[in-house]
């Protein structure tokens, strides 16, 4: 591998490394923190600097999940997506690692200049993000489960970081643990045959398609349901809440529910169920702030 990552220049190779971070989910997990900032009070009172630091610290926890589930998944890469920076020669694994360790301090002490409770909270969610890639990414919804956990954590913790955790900065997290597993439930039936390959044990692996796709539309009613029902009581502004959350966030999870239920080819609806997904992030994730 270290002959293949040599014929690679010098750009290529800073690109390469910068992608197996994945910076846009750094860059949402940053602003999910700040969300979190946003809940917990009027501007005005809000203390900058450690937004600013919860933002920095949660982009660096994203940063080293994606890289060490890279790294772990290196073997069933090279089967199935072989363009990924490790398995195309362009990153070397030790390369990896040494951008996890970076991360990880960063991580840490940035959560350190917040206070105990931060670095604490750092710690826990970077343990979890360890622990799905080592030993729960092989199972049957525990490791979407904890994918999910490390997710609103961020928003969490930026609650934490900038005040106090309040209603709606807690129903917002749970909004997003929602759909983080209803995402990461499509992305396991995409991965169905890699998975399969190198044994990992999961939704899609253990059970026939149907059962993922029953499952995510069990999760995205819920979601769905409680993001309407709930999230509209506890916004200062329903009106406007209901308005933006429709298209922004209930539209895509439902319109994926009906892909893929209805497109028979399996490939093709999962790809764009999870496009779908992935485009509904952000603007979801600002609907979300109008629940305060």
């Amino acid at each position: 591998m270290l002959d293949s990552v040599v014929r690679y220049g010098t750009v290529s190779r800073i690109v390469a490394t910068c992608a197996v971070v994945r910076p846009i989910t750094c860059l949402l997990a940053a602003l999910s923190a700040a969300c979190g900032g946003y809940f917990t009070s009027d501007p005005s009172g809000l203390a900058w600097d450690r937004g600013v630091l919860s933002m920095v610290c949660m982009a660096g926890l994203m940063g080293v999940a994606n890289a060490v589930n890279d790294i772990v998944d290196f073997p069933s890469d090279r089967v199935s997506k072989p363009q990924r920076p490790i398995p195309s020669g362009r990153v070397a694994i030790p390369t990896a690692w040494s951008v996890v360790t970076a991360l990880a301090i960063l991580t840490v002490t940035t959560a350190a200049a917040l206070g105990l409770a931060e670095m604490l909270f750092a710690a826990v969610l970077l343990v979890l993000a360890f622990a799905y890639s080592y030993r729960f990414k092989g199972t049957v919804l525990v490791g979407n489960l904890i994918v999910g956990v490390v997710s609103c954590g961020t928003l969490l913790f930026g609650s934490t970081a900038s005040g106090r955790m309040t209603l709606s900065s807690c129903l917002a997290a749970g909004f997003i643990l929602l759909f983080v597993v209803a995402y990461e439930i499509v992305k396991t039936l995409q991965d169905r045959d890699a998975d399969s390959a190198v044994g990992l044990r999961t939704l899609a692996t253990k059970y026939e398609p149907g059962v993922s796709v029953a499952a995510y539309t069990a999760v995205a009613t819920i979601l769905c349901s409680a993001a309407l029902g709930v999230g509209a009581r506890v916004s200062s502004e329903p009106s406007s809440y209901v308005v933006f959350l429709v298209p922004c966030l209930i539209a895509p999870v439902c319109s994926c529910a009906y892909i893929l239920r209805s497109w028979p080819d399996r490939d093709r609806s999962t790809a764009r169920s999870l496009l779908i997904l992935r485009l509904a992030w952000f603007p979801g994730l600002v609907s979300l702030t109008l629940l305060k």
